[in-house]
């Protein structure tokens, strides 16, 4: 027992975030794949996306006033422009959002925005690395977001998170995700933010091996 906790002890709280997350998110395509767990796993998709989202921000380094300012500024445009796309149509195409992303305001689940800063956030970090001029930066981490959503958008459809109008995904849709994914970053990096974070860009790859096997798994 006390070589036990004495291994957890040496374990650095990022190092062992991130076996979290591989374990939590392979737990879940193990519940997803099989028929007789897959709806409970679905009921309880808003709950780990609030689970990753919390372990990630938990290890936010130096919080200022304008950290929280921006992401509650992303978190309602995220919100606002699929309220906009799901009533109109016109944004990402005709679409309606299911019962697994949770209670639904305007027939879109608040969620959705929460989901759009995490994804931000995460990308933001991974391009931020690259040695190359801030708008090459943007244009790579829009490009990251329309690679992820283009991987998750089988598996979404699979399990009622959203459905098109029609049946297809429209290609309206990803060029929708990498426009906004442009604005969102671009206000990310005109305010200048600055932060660490250890387990950002492990949760957004994690996230995407998790869509890419469900969409093996699932045909």
């Amino acid at each position: 027992m006390e070589k036990n906790r004495n291994w957890l002890r040496g374990i650095e709280k990022a190092s062992l975030i991130k076996i979290i997350f591989i374990i939590f998110f392979s737990v879940g395509v193990l519940g997803l794949y099989y028929q007789e767990t897959r709806d409970l796993f679905i009921t309880l998709t808003p709950f780990s996306l609030l689970l990753g989202m919390g372990l990630m921000f938990w290890m936010h380094e130096k919080w200022q006033l304008k950290h929280v300012l921006v992401f509650g500024l992303i978190v309602l445009m995220g919100f606002f422009v699929e309220v906009a796309g799901v009533l109109t149509g016109l944004v990402f195409g005709e679409y309606s959002y299911g019962r697994a992303l949770g209670f639904k305001i305007w027939g879109t689940p608040p969620m959705i925005g929460l989901n759009w800063l995490m994804l931000i956030y995460a990308v933001y970090r991974i391009v931020n690395h690259l040695k190359i001029p801030a708008v090459l930066k943007i244009f790579a981490g829009a490009t990251l977001m329309v690679i992820y959503d283009i991987i998750m958008e089988p598996v979404a459809i699979q399990l009622d998170m959203w459905s098109w109008g029609g049946g297809d995904i429209p290609l309206q849709n990803y060029v929708a995700w990498f426009v906004i994914s442009l604005v969102m970053l671009s206000v990310f990096y005109i305010t200048k933010l600055d932060y660490r974070n250890k387990v950002a860009s492990t949760l957004f790859f994690v996230q995407m091996g998790f869509f890419l096997i469900l969409n093996f798994l699932l045909g």
